[in-house]
């Protein structure tokens, strides 16, 4: 099933919202236990970082009613919001560049650090500020005009999904210098804001589901299980033997050197199990298309070469089988020849009774030609009433009486024709016996209308 990539950006969106609601909750209602105590050695830094969380949130989610409806009033709002989410991150980026002492967040008076007994000056980090800037940036360029695959907002939004990923994986190797204030210039994230950011990356992404990773994701089975798959064992590879060697090393089982190379070790075999199985798949991918392009190719060919009507072939048809039976012929020697049928009445039958009971004659008298004629033979429909058999690897004897068994054929579903027929050996090739059996069907035809008028000028009048 296609994924709802909409639906999935609105999920990080209310994730996003929720997480700043609860912290801002937390530092106005003097939560402690949420603040401080949910991760002991990282106050969380809000209520700043708590307020851009709930602002990139509904800065997603406008992206997201921008992206399924086009409305010009959420465009607007959008790019207002990611505007402001943008411009709040690079004015906590300048404070520690410029040595500034006054924090952004003592503005929205809701700084209560004493109560907390935090050393901590509330001012967002660094880290923080860089990914609500980038996630900023990202959201206003999701609105322009793409015309490249590529762009400078890939670049943002991939930034922004990379520094609160980082922030994740530094808690969960619980690596205590990435998130500790070391020193003024503080990296790392609280774990629930880089939880609500990674959410909010991952959901602008999605917003582009004919590009890149997200069009990759959103693919239909095999190629995006292959991506799936691919992208779990990336993810899950890493992180898995990470936390087992970093675990090792702790048990003092390993050394850094050795829990190193085992990680590497196990993740290339890894991922050449899984470059292989790709392989594999993507071959048969590969002969799976060929293979539909090949029988839509012959589709196509016998579509453009049959009547609709009658399912024979048709004229194009008609002409190269020609072709291909007159080079065999010519390559082995063959003799064969070619009968022309053309329909008596037609005409008469669309204008008194209508056209369907026309084609009902039409295919009846293709039934009748079809039933009576050879496997390796071939029959066509070349004309509105006229018709042509080729009949291979016939001699000459037998030519009159297989025209014979073509007119009893026609006769017994109610159909008479003019027929006439001729040879290859005679005539050459298989077009020049074509031309001289029409000429004999005519003959044929001709012969039969001064037979019917010869019988009806001496038929008895019968009169009152």
């Amino acid at each position: 099933m296609r994924i709802r990539l909409p639906r999935f950006a609105l999920t990080c969106a209310l994730i996003a919202i929720g997480a700043g609601l609860v912290l801002l909750l937390g530092w106005n209602y003097g939560w402690s236990w949420l603040v401080v105590e949910a991760v002991p050695h990282d106050p969380a830094r809000q209520p700043l970082t708590a307020l851009c969380l709930c602002l990139a949130g509904l800065t997603l989610v406008f992206c997201a009613a921008a992206a399924s409806r086009r409305q010009r009033l959420s465009e607007i709002a959008g790019r207002l919001l990611a505007l402001l989410v943008g411009v709040i991150g690079m004015a906590v980026l300048v404070g520690p560049v410029l040595g500034l002492e006054q924090s952004l967040d003592t503005l929205l008076g809701a700084l209560r650090l004493e109560q907390f007994n935090a050393d901590f000056d509330g001012r967002p980090s660094p880290h923080s500020a860089l990914s609500f800037a980038l996630f900023g940036l990202a959201a206003w360029l999701h609105f322009g005009r793409r015309r490249d695959r590529f762009d400078l907002a890939d670049v943002a939004a991939a930034a922004s999904l990379f520094l609160p990923a980082a922030a994740l994986l530094a808690y969960l190797f619980d690596l205590q210098q990435g998130v500790q204030a070391r020193s003024a210039m503080r990296f790392g994230m609280p774990p629930l804001a880089a939880l609500s950011m990674t959410a909010l990356a991952a959901g602008l992404q999605s917003l582009h589901p004919g590009r890149g990773l997200a069009s990759l994701l959103a693919a239909q089975p095999d190629g995006g299980l292959a991506s799936r798959r691919m992208l779990l064992a990336a993810v899950l590879v890493p992180v898995l033997f990470g936390e087992l060697q970093l675990w090792a090393m702790r048990q003092g089982i390993i050394d850094l050197a050795l829990g190193v190379a085992i990680t590497i070790a196990a993740s290339v075999m890894v991922f050449v199990v899984l470059l292989i199985w790709n392989a594999e798949l993507i071959m048969r991918l590969y002969h799976e298309q060929r293979q539909q392009l090949a029988l839509r190719e012959e589709q196509a060919r016998l579509e453009a070469a049959t009547d609709s009507l009658t399912l024979l072939y048709n004229r194009r048809g008609w002409e190269q089988c020609l072709q291909i039976e007159e080079q065999r012929s010519l390559r082995e020697n063959l003799d064969a020849g070619i009968f022309v049928i053309d329909l008596d009445g037609l005409k008469a039958i669309n204008d008194r009774e209508g056209h369907a009971s026309g084609d009902a004659m039409l295919q009846r008298a293709a039934q009748a030609l079809r039933a009576c004629v050879r496997r390796r033979d071939v029959v066509a429909r070349v004309g509105g009433d006229e018709y042509a058999f080729l009949a291979t690897e016939i001699v000459p004897e037998v030519a009159p009486i297989v025209e014979e068994r073509l007119r009893k054929a026609l006769q017994a579903v109610g159909v008479s024709a003019s027929i006439g027929h001729a040879l290859r050996s005679a005539h050459g090739s298989l077009p020049g016996a074509a031309e001289v059996a029409d000429r004999a069907m005519y003959q044929d035809k001709r012969a039969r209308k001064m037979e019917r008028d010869a019988a009806a000028q001496f038929r008895p009048v019968t009169g009152s």
